[in-house]
């Protein structure tokens, strides 16, 4: 009898069908800060380290339902330390920094993720746990998570609006509509503005006005001038961060590793917001072609 409890894709909220439109997502990340590890170099330490996160990636496996322990490799490199999932569908990679623990997912069809996130994602919080006891426990200090950001990234391109082919600046003047001239000065972007190597556009924003429950979200869409200005490359991140009061300048105190515990917060500012807000109010007149991996 399975204990794993994931919303089914087909009829996760039809309120805002515009995230179907979506076939893809590009990639996702999971990271945890914590003090770094100055005897970083240290042998003993690091292989310890490893074959924890080895047995713990292994038992979440299994609490995902994903098995095939078999796909588990071990990597690492002079800075870090990993463990890969090689599957052909559910993926990822842990890996672990002198300050840094990050989880990576390569590009997938959406709904694919849908479960994925729902069956892996709630179990990464006791992977992190139980490598930083070990981190404390051979260190002599306890080390605890000082910052967490999840971060979810899309490359969209072809865009048309009623069979006319467009430009991404084209698509993003809907966000800048002014950029400077050759001069320097502040203008209106001409309609092709060769001279214009990238657009980047990205606005951070404090979600919640509870204290101890504010959560900085960033929207993010970049607009370079490879593959003929043809893609837009989005990021959307929920992370930690230190809330100082704009009045008062009093600072609030955050426990980051509580948002460990918010994946299913993280996950509905991502399908509401980040693809039902912004990515709707720029793309959902146009046409358009999403990739798992790169443009073609």
């Amino acid at each position: 009898m399975s204990n794993l409890i994931v919303p089914d894709w087909d009829t996760y909220d039809r309120q805002d069908a515009f995230p179907y439109r979506l076939d893809d997502i590009n990639s996702f990340s999971l990271s945890v800060d914590f003090p770094a590890i100055a005897d970083w170099d240290n042998a003993q330490l690091r292989s310890k380290l490893h074959d924890r996160l080895h047995d713990d990636v292994t038992k979440l496996l299994r609490t995902a339902e994903f098995y095939r322990e078999s796909s588990l490799e071990q990597s690492k490199g002079p800075d870090y330390f990993a463990v890969d999932f090689k599957d052909d569908v559910y993926d990822f990679q842990i890996a672990c920094y002198n300050n840094r623990l990050l989880v990576r997912k390569s590009g997938i069809l959406l709904r694919t993720f849908h479960h994925w996130y729902y069956a892996a994602v709630p179990s990464f919080k006791q992977v992190f746990e139980s490598v930083l006891s070990v981190m404390s426990k051979e260190l002599s200090r306890n080390q605890a998570i000082t910052s967490v950001l999840y971060n979810f990234a899309f490359v969209t391109h072809d865009f048309s609006d009623r069979g006319r082919r467009l430009k991404n600046y084209q698509v993003l003047s809907k966000l800048i509509t002014q950029v400077p001239s050759k001069s320097g000065e502040i203008g209106s972007m001409s309609e092709d503005p060769r001279d214009i190597s990238r657009l980047d556009y990205k606005v951070n924003y404090w979600d919640g006005d509870e204290k101890d429950k504010r959560r900085r979200i960033t929207y993010s869409v970049e607009g370079p001038s490879n593959h003929g200005f043809t893609g837009l490359w989005f990021n959307f991140s929920y992370g930690s961060e230190t809330y100082t009061d704009p009045d008062s300048g009093v600072r609030e105190w955050v426990e980051p590793a509580v948002l460990l515990e918010e994946s299913d917060r993280v996950y509905d500012f991502f399908w509401q917001r980040a693809m039902g807000g912004f990515m709707k109010s720029l793309l959902s007149h146009l046409s358009f072609k999403t990739t798992a991996t790169y443009i073609p």
